[in-house]
């Protein structure tokens, strides 16, 4: 009888605790460590608890959701002696969102950037050093080392995104100040390039041009957003939907005016209601404390911008995410191993800051997924 009652108070404590099912998963890419920790979001508080660690062979980099959210795939680098490795690990989601490891295959080279195809069938990865993308079989979801296509565009490759119709590939690059647009073969997961291969970015000089990073509007599907690394900056395109090519609409700085310090900034993401943009500013001196920042654009209804302002963040970073609920932002700092939670105003669109926790060595890529 003894054992029955406390038997019956640790269910009863288990399910008060609010931590039976999280309603959301926030995955984080230890660089440094060799790990992928899985957090629990509060979907109340934006509050965070760790669950897991799951070790990795090699450094993590940048994550991609499988289609359906069955897969998580972790780009990775090692040293072979003087060699350096790349590779892609799959990582199994259970049904609570728990992590395990399943394989891993080698790609080309480095990659900054990982893609899964909305069809589920193909990874795609942007190689910055050799200037090249490639795209990847899966087999049943997971990656083993089937590569299917290569193709060389220019140095500083440093983000490769699908359209949500699957049939269009962009392609960001720093260096050359181009975004590459390509056609996308679903059977043979080739890519070619479209009609023009390449368009430019914002007109250098400006100190706001090098497209960096590219999203989609998720509601108006003839729109895309980049973060321009130079400087820092945000440039709206018009998507044409039948040829698959972008225009330049729109161009704005990430930083506050008179701002003149060297800044770079890094990524773009976009609320689910669509209503705010955020940029990551990344303050590229070397000290221990940094001018780093999330700028932050509201959205009209056409897709325009118009600059709300910065907010300081953690030291230098390179990735942050933005919950499913659309009213968390999580920024992780490549150089202070912390990462930070901010509360979005849905009026104004204004971050306030939550909580800045240690998180472990070098930080490298966030992101939150609905549990499923």
């Amino acid at each position: 009888m003894k054992n029955q009652i406390l038997g019956l108070l640790c269910i009863t404590l288990f399910a008060c605790s609010g931590t039976v099912m999280a309603e959301q998963k926030l995955y984080l890419a230890l660089g440094g460590e060799k790990r992928v920790d899985v957090f629990d979001v509060d979907d109340a508080t934006g509050s965070l608890t760790k669950t897991q660690s799951v070790a990795l062979p090699a450094n993590p980099g940048p994550m991609a959701l499988a289609p359906g959210g069955k897969f998580v795939y972790v780009a990775m680098t090692s040293r072979d002696g003087n060699k350096q490795v790349a590779e892609i690990a799959t990582l199994k989601r259970d049904s609570g969102g728990r992590l395990e490891f399943l394989a891993k295959g080698a790609i080309p080279s480095r990659a900054p950037y990982v893609t899964a195809h909305p069809d589920g069938g193909f990874l795609l990865t942007a190689h910055y050093g050799s200037g090249r993308t490639s795209v990847m079989k899966l087999e049943d979801g997971v990656y083993r080392g089937k590569v299917v296509d290569e193709d060389e565009t220019a140095k500083n490759a440093h983000c490769i995104v699908c359209d949500r119709s699957g049939g269009f590939v962009f392609v960001p690059h720093t260096g050359p100040n181009r975004v590459y647009q390509f056609r996308f073969d679903r059977q043979s997961g080739q890519l070619s390039p479209n009609d023009p291969p390449f368009v430019a970015g914002p007109p250098p000089g400006n100190n706001d041009d090098e497209p960096r990073h590219i999203v989609q509007h998720p509601q108006i599907g003839n729109r895309f957003y980049t973060s321009n690394e130079r400087g820092g900056g945000v440039t709206a395109w018009a998507f044409d939907l039948k040829k698959g090519t972008i225009t330049k609409l729109q161009t704005l700085s990430s930083l506050p005016k008179g701002y003149d310090k060297p800044s770079a900034a890094a990524d773009i993401q976009i609320t689910p209601n669509a209503r705010f943009v955020y940029v990551s500013n990344r303050d590229v001196a070397k000290s221990e404390r940094g001018d780093d920042s999330l700028a932050g654009f509201r959205l009209d209804k056409s897709g325009g911008l118009t600059a709300i302002g910065q907010f300081p963040t953690e030291r230098f970073p390179r990735s942050f995410c933005i919950d499913a609920t659309g009213r968390y932002i999580y920024s992780a700092g490549q150089r202070s191993g912390t990462l930070g939670s901010f509360q979005i105003d849905q009026q104004s669109g204004e971050l306030k800051p939550l909580k800045s926790f240690a998180c472990g060595q070098v930080p490298i890529w966030v992101m939150c997924v609905e549990s499923k």
